[in-house]
This record gives structure tokens, C-alpha cells and sequence, in this order.
């Protein structure tokens, strides 16, 4: 199989023309990288490094030929990275490049940071002036700062006066730490600053070069390395001349231009040799039918981006996805919302209905939406993050359709909420799969809707015969789900069942105006769903265990719905056992106590037992717990539940016995005072309950036994 990438090595000063070119730039920023995050200290030590002859590192580079660029969204290096929300940033004036391009995937801040060093004099920073003296100073300003927050806009120079001093009293350039000689300053007088009036007391982070004292003291940067010719024949005598010329232009006088001709000559042959040292990168080749099919190529590429650590962090394929959006986002159908802002604006609505989830998954989820209302129900794949033809479309058509993509998730969620559901480990599904399975489900119904001009009843009724079908299948859809592994590592063809099933329902419904119709093809579509996990959900009920004492939080879902599945059950369990001051939390936990357990099996194992530890698991079986609001936990005890449950405040207040509390939670006398029962008589009583329970929850999974507690 032919390599997808070449080492290659090109000239530091060669990169950076290309990077920067005004007559089109061939080096450029694929548009789902991430922005640029480097600081200014960050760019000087870059800078220090190279000058002390340490490696630059390896970059990553994407060929891609001229008829492919305008399929992928990209953009141009900075000159200025603006920081200050004033959007004064600008970045290289755009022409038409050559026919050869290379996208950086790796190295992107450093490629930046040096050309913000070394790209020309409006190359730099435009921070707000309390980030600048964070930045240099590591200080705050002091006092309030007014109704005003004023920025500087800033090149990186060269202090001519501390390199004198460092180069003098060590003797060569070896011993100059250029972390001191590389200054930050204000190099434009006219559009440097904030123009807003400061007070007599104002600390300014920055020098201005142009301010009389500094004078003769500050060059900038890039004019240096402008200066250092590439030629290397160019001694550092002929570097002197130079030098002295570039100097008395700048208006250095003419007695420190004297002392600076012999460190300075040694410092510019150190540049040259620097614009002339070679980068390393690894190229991806552009793609070639004659050797890759379009499916592998772009399954490479995008699984490259995908692993591809920078910084720490992993590009996901959802960052991908989301920064394509973003460029080819409508802000017109959004109310001049981009889509940035509308997937943050969303993910907020989402977090304050108790769905904390991360951007990646809610981009997922969105995805998912798209691929059953607009890709004939094939999610998106790798390929299609290479395409423009794919991807643009996708951010035109979601742009559109946000209105009702964001009423189908907050209507979705407002249904979870109601009914308790709770996402995560601790909760009764850990998937939003599932979750975006209900989102598009009701999308299909919101799309119809608004293709329809029903009459104020007839919404009215539709709506609640889609929250009654929600109501019938919520609960089990999500649960059962879960417990029958739908959503495991190797759920990508499942996925796209359920995408492409809900797809033909899009289509189905399109054909349909009356509304009992439409509802009957979305209720039967989820009774569907819910109905092929019975098997599975089942099968998990039936062999659910924990593989020790700390494991049985593995039974909080399965408890969560069997503590609702009776009345009276439901209406004991909502008794916060308080013993003490603490405040109760739900948690898993035994009805005899694990060391009680010990205690018991060293009088004598229960009979078909021969070996203790066989014996042991018994008191972890499912059985054996329960899911309660409580202050204690027995199973780090020796004691009884009977010990703990005569110092609740309603049993001690006669508002509950504990025989009524005991059985309508299915715990014998024998579980509740295990301390005066016989082992067999324990495991009997924990082995009646393991089996009821289990037998309440396949009933659960099958629909024929329901919740009472709403």
C-alpha cells in the first residue's frame, strides 16, 4: 500500500514568503483548525530558540491541488491577532494563489507566532493593556479602570540597549538571554492605542518606540531579519555595513551604532544561517485516483486530523464538522446569528434543562438530525468532511431549519426532565445516542407541522398525541436502550439504522396531510423501537450483577425503575432515612450489611456451599440492595438495617413501622435483623427478592408493568 505522506525539508525564510506572500499565499490554515492561542511571551521564547540554534520541530502539511481548495474552507495567517473584541485583526491581502497549496494541520501557532515576529512592521498583537501587563509584567492594574478598557496594538522589537549590555558583559552572543532583548512595543503612533482619555496615574504596560526616551533604542524585529541576506558568502564585516546603514536610518546614534557593529555582526550571520536552516515536515500527498480510491483517501485524511495531538488535544471529528458549519453557515436565517453562536446559544439552553454535555455531543446530535432530514438518512462520513459539495449544503440547510432543529431538542429535553431521566453515569442512560434518536423523531413531527396550516385545535391535538406516545415510550426507549447494549463501541451501523428508519418516515409523512395519519407512522415507529429491545433489555436484567461490595452502584438504573413500579413501594422509598444532622443522598446500597455477612459465614456457610468464597457474593446480589435517600451506609457496617432504620425520625415518631416500611420494599424479617437469622435463611430471603425484582423489570422492559410515581 502506497505511503499517504513524504518527508520533505524547505528553507525557514522560504516557508514563512510563502506563508505570507502578498501576491497569493501557497501556505495556508485549514478552516477546522482551531484559532490561533499562542501568547506574546510564547512568540519570544519561539524566537529565543531559534536563535540559540534549538529545533523548530516537525510540521504537518496537507497537499492539495488547485481544483480541491475551493472545496475546502481555509483561510490566511494573521498579520495582527486581535484580542480586545474591537475586531481591528487583519490578516494577509488575498489574491489568486498558484495551482500548489499546503494546508498546515500541525504547526499552525508556530508558523503564526514567527511570522507575527518576523512578517513585516504592522505584524503583531492587539491585546487589551490589563492582558499586556499580565502577559509581561505578571501583574494586574491596579485601581478601577474605568468605563473604558483600553488595548495597545504591539511588534516585536529588538532593545537595542539591553542587547548591549547582555552581549557586553558576557563577551559573546552565547551569553545574551534574548528573552530580555526581545521587547514588546508600540510601534505605531497614530493607531497604536486606545484614544480614550486615561488618569495622571495610568501604568502603561508597553513602551512606545517613537516616545523621545526611546529614541534610537528599539528596532523592530523584522527589519533585522529583512536585513539578513541570505547570501552566504556575506561575512560579518559586510553584516557591519549593513547594519550601520539600517541603523542611522532608524536614528540610532552614531556612538551606539560603534559599540553595536562587532555584537551585531555576529548576531545577523546567526540569522542568515537561520533563514537559511531547513524545516522538516511530512507532506500528505494530494490525492491521485491512480493509486488511492476517494473513500480511503479521505478516510486517511480525516482519521490524520482526528489523532492528530496538538498542544495536548485531540482534533475530534465534531470540531471538523463544526468548523466547516461555521464557514458555510447562513447568519441571515438566524437572525445574523452565526453558527458558532447558535450551537453555544444551544448548548446553554441544553445545560440549564439539566443536559451537561460537551459541544462535541451536541454537534453530533445536530449531525445526526441533519442526516435523517436531509441525507436520505446516511450519516455523515469521513468523506464527506472533505467535501465542499457535502458539507456546505449541510450548513445552509441546518442554518435554515435551526428554528425547529432547536424547538425538537428543548421539547425533547423538556420531556426527559419531566419524567425524571437523568444522562450520565449516575443517571439511566449514558448515551445521546438515544437522546438524538427522540430529538429527530420530533423534528420529523415539528417539519410536518410546519409544512401544514393546522387550524389552533388541530396543533393543540397533535402536540399532545406526540407527548402521549412520548409519555408511553420515553422511559423504556431510553432505560432499555442502554441495557440492551444498542449504544456499545461498535453501535455505527445501529446508528445508522435508527437514522435511516426515521429518514423514511421524513419521507412518508411529507406524503401525508391528515394529522392522525402522521401521528400513526411516528407512534408506530417508536412503539417499533422500543419493541425490538425487549429481547436484549431483558436478557440484561436477567444476568445484571455486581462483582463486589463497592460494584452494586451497577444496579441504580435497574433500582431507580423498580422502586416506582408500586405505589406503596414508591411511597416509601420517598422517606429520607436521615440518622443525624447529614444531609441524605440516594445511593445504592444493602439491606445486610457485607461485614455482618463475614460475620456470619465464619459460624457456618450455607448449605450446597462448600467454599466461602462462593458464599460471599451472595450478599452483593441484586437482591440484596436497595436505591434510598439516605445519611448512612450499611454496607460499610457490622450492623443490622433494623439498627439503622429505629433511629429514622418517622419510625421514631410512629408516622411508619418498619414492618410496613420492610414490606412494601420486599425485605423479610431475615434481611432486616440478619443478626438472629441463619445463613440459609438470609440467602433464601436475598434469593425471593433477587427474583421478584427481576421478574418487575422484564415486565418493566416488556411495557406491561409501568411507572406509578408521576
Amino acid at each position: 500500500m502506497a505511503n499517504i505522506y513524504e518527508e520533505k525539508t524547505e528553507g525557514l525564510h522560504q516557508l514563512l514568503g510563502r506563508a505570507l506572500a502578498n501576491d497569493g499565499a501557497t501556505v495556508l490554515i485549514p478552516d477546522l483548525q482551531r484559532p490561533y492561542v499562542w501568547t506574546p511571551n510564547q512568540v519570544t521564547l519561539l524566537v529565543d530558540s531559534l536563535i540559540r540554534g534549538w529545533p523548530f520541530g516537525t510540521l504537518l502539511m496537507w497537499k492539495v491541488g488547485q481544483g480541491e481548495l475551493q472545496n475546502i474552507p481555509h483561510r490566511q495567517f494573521s498579520r495582527v491577532v486581535e484580542r480586545t473584541g474591537n475586531g481591528n485583526g487583519s490578516v494577509i491581502a488575498r489574491k489568486d494563489p498558484p495551482a500548489a497549496y499546503h494546508m498546515v494541520l500541525d504547526g499552525q501557532q508556530r508558523v503564526q507566532s514567527l511570522l507575527l515576529a518576523l512578517g513585516g512592521d504592522a505584524w503583531g498583537f492587539k491585546l487589551e493593556d490589563r492582558d499586556w501587563a499580565q502577559e509581561l509584567q505578571d501583574r494586574r492594574p491596579r485601581g478601577r479602570q474605568g468605563k473604558y478598557r483600553h488595548w495597545s496594538k504591539a511588534s516585536l522589537c529588538f532593545d537595542l540597549d539591553r542587547f548591549l549590555d547582555e552581549y557586553t558583559a558576557g563577551r559573546n552572543l552565547l551569553a545574551v538571554d534574548f528573552r530580555n532583548v526581545l521587547q514588546w512595543a508600540i510601534t505605531d503612533p497614530a493607531e497604536g492605542q486606545s484614544k480614550w482619555a486615561k488618569p495622571g496615574t495610568y501604568e502603561e504596560p508597553l513602551q512606545r518606540s517613537f516616545a523621545d526616551q526611546n529614541k534610537g533604542r528599539f528596532v523592530r524585529l523584522s527589519r533585522l531579519w529583512g536585513a539578513a541576506t541570505r547570501n552566504p558568502n556575506i561575512k560579518e564585516a559586510q553584516f557591519r555595513e549593513i547594519v550601520k546603514d539600517l541603523f542611522t536610518a532608524e536614528g540610532v546614534p552614531a556612538d551606539k551604532i560603534e559599540k553595536l557593529l562587532v555584537p551585531m555582526g555576529e548576531l545577523m550571520t546567526t540569522l542568515r544561517d537561520l533563514k537559511l536552516s531547513k524545516v522538516t515536515y511530512l507532506e500528505l500527498l494530494a490525492y491521485d485516483e491512480h493509486i488511492w480510491s476517494e473513500d480511503s483517501y479521505n478516510d486517511a485524511i480525516v482519521n490524520i486530523f482526528t489523532r492528530l495531538n496538538t498542544a495536548g488535544r485531540t482534533l475530534t471529528r465534531e470540531e471538523i464538522t463544526l468548523a466547516w458549519l461555521k464557514v458555510g453557515w447562513e447568519p441571515d436565517a438566524t437572525g445574523g446569528r452565526t453558527a458558532g453562536e447558535c450551537f453555544q446559544e444551544l448548548l446553554a439552553e441544553v445545560a440549564d434543562r439539566g443536559l451537561n454535555i460537551e459541544m462535541d455531543n451536541l454537534v453530533g446530535a445536530v449531525s445526526f438530525i441533519w442526516s435523517v432530514c436531509c441525507n436520505q438518512g446516511q450519516l455523515l462520513a469521513n468523506r464527506d468532511l472533505l467535501r465542499g459539495a457535502t458539507i456546505r449544503p449541510m450548513a445552509s440547510e441546518l442554518a435554515k431549519r435551526w428554528n425547529d432543529i432547536r424547538r425538537a431538542v428543548l421539547t425533547g429535553l423538556e420531556a426527559v426532565r419531566s419524567r425524571g431521566l437523568e444522562y450520565g453515569s449516575a443517571g439511566q442512560y449514558s448515551s445521546l445516542n438515544a437522546l438524538a434518536v427522540v430529538w429527530s423523531w420530533l423534528y420529523v413531527a415539528i417539519e410536518w407541522e410546519g409544512q401544514h396550516a393546522l387550524t389552533v385545535p388541530q396543533r393543540d391535538d397533535f402536540e399532545k398525541k406526540l407527548n402521549a406516545t412520548l409519555a408511553a415510550v420515553l422511559d423504556r426507549w431510553l432505560v432499555c436502550s442502554q441495557w440492551a447494549g444498542r449504544w456499545s463501541g461498535s453501535s455505527a451501523p445501529v446508528v445508522a439504522g435508527y437514522a435511516k428508519a426515521l429518514h423514511e418516515d421524513f419521507l412518508a409523512c411529507a406524503k401525508l396531510d391528515a394529522l392522525e395519519a402522521v401521528h400513526k407512522v411516528l407512534s408506530d415507529r417508536f412503539q417499533a423501537f422500543v419493541k425490538e429491545l425487549e429481547t436484549d433489555a431483558a436478557n440484561y436484567v436477567g444476568t445484571l450483577a455486581a462483582s463486589s461490595r463497592e460494584r452494586v452502584s451497577v444496579y441504580r438504573a435497574a433500582l431507580w425503575a423498580w422502586h416506582r413500579l408500586d405505589a406503596k413501594r414508591w411511597e416509601m422509598s420517598c422517606i429520607p432515612l436521615r440518622v443525624g444532622k447529614s444531609k441524605p443522598s440516594l445511593d445504592v446500597d444493602h439491606a445486610v450489611a457485607y461485614a455482618l455477612w463475614e460475620a456470619k459465614l465464619a459460624a457456618g456457610l450455607p448449605t450446597g456451599v462448600e467454599d466461602r468464597a462462593d458464599a460471599l457474593p451472595q450478599v452483593n446480589m441484586l437482591g440484596n440492595c436497595s436505591l434510598l435517600e439516605k445519611t448512612f451506609n450499611i454496607s460499610k457496617s457490622d450492623k443490622t438495617l433494623r439498627s439503622f432504620m429505629e433511629q429514622v425520625h418517622e419510625l421514631k415518631e410512629g408516622k411508619v413501622t418498619l414492618p410496613d416500611w420492610a414490606k412494601a420494599l420486599g425485605l423479610d424479617d431475615n434481611m432486616v435483623d440478619a443478626s438472629t437469622a441463619t445463613a440459609d435463611a438470609i440467602v433464601q430471603a436475598v434469593q425471593a427478592r433477587d427474583k421478584s425484582i427481576r421478574a418487575e423489570l422484564v415486565e418493566f422492559v416488556k411495557g406491561t408493568k409501568t411507572r406509578v410515581d408521576l
